[in-house]
């Protein structure tokens, strides 16, 4: 039912991706108040990936669109990244990163993530998000929120079953609903995606009343875990930090 991400093949009437192809798309179809995420190249180092993805923003002329630049670190630490990051244009709203990238672990993405945003907040006068790529889990996203990050996107919302906090496998919904639906495949199907986003729209409601309110009761166990690795960003504490649109659905499945 979904297309493998590393799959590279070109599937039948299908164009292959490219720059070409990204160039284009992004001036058909980019407009006034959209983010657009940069091309990456994970085979690049990261100073080429920037170089690379800056050309190629110049190239796409838009205006007045929020840039996303997507990197892949590929080993680099956090203070390194940083580093690079402060040495950007101030055109460059948002840095992108890749679940994959920053570690397998949960604690080892938080603390990549709490280093990162530990170590912006010292070098930079301007508060730049960070992007996950790919993290959709229900139960991670607090903990990379915690530890500094702000926009979450990924394909799980149409994967899984979502339910209390935690990620299930879509066909234990099946024992959730009611008997009726599932005898219509495509409505039991859009009754799950439903519900998903409603819970994906409970947690963000969730986090937002956290961050304005400093209630932070909803999410002890959280804070409690990561605070044995020391790895929650005092700025994600702070009422004075807007609140995030933090939570995206549909987006890269990488």
């Amino acid at each position: 039912m979904f297309r493998d991400e590393w799959q590279t093949e070109q599937l039948p009437g299908q164009q292959l991706w490219s720059e070409e192809l990204y160039i284009e798309s992004a001036k058909n179809t980019a407009h006034e108040g959209d983010v657009l995420v940069s091309y990456d190249d994970r085979l690049l180092s990261l100073d080429d990936q920037i170089k690379k993805s800056l050309a190629l923003f110049a190239n796409i002329g838009v205006r007045d669109v929020k840039w996303d630049l997507l990197l892949h670190p590929n080993g680099v630490a956090p203070d390194v990244l940083a580093e690079a990051i402060a040495d950007l244009p101030p055109d460059i709203d948002i840095i992108g990163l890749t679940e994959k990238d920053i570690g397998f672990s949960w604690f080892i993405a938080a603390s990549y993530i709490h280093q990162l945003r530990t170590k912006l907040d010292t070098l930079l006068e301007r508060y730049i998000p960070i992007h996950i790529f790919g993290c959709f889990d229900p139960q991670t996203i607090p903990y990379l929120f915690f530890s500094g990050a702000d926009i979450f996107d990924g394909l799980a919302w149409m994967r899984y079953y979502f339910r209390d906090g935690h990620a299930f496998y879509g066909k234990e919904f099946e024992y959730d609903t009611s008997p009726e639906k599932l005898l219509e495949p495509d409505g039991a199907m859009r009754s799950l995606l439903a519900h998903n986003v409603e819970e994906l729209e409970r947690l963000r409601t969730d986090i937002r009343y956290s961050v304005l309110t400093r209630d932070l009761s909803q999410f002890v166990r959280c804070l409690e875990n990561l605070k044995v690795f020391e790895l929650a960003a005092p700025s994600q504490h702070t009422a004075s930090r807007k609140a995030p649109d933090s939570i995206e659905g549909g987006g890269n499945g990488r």
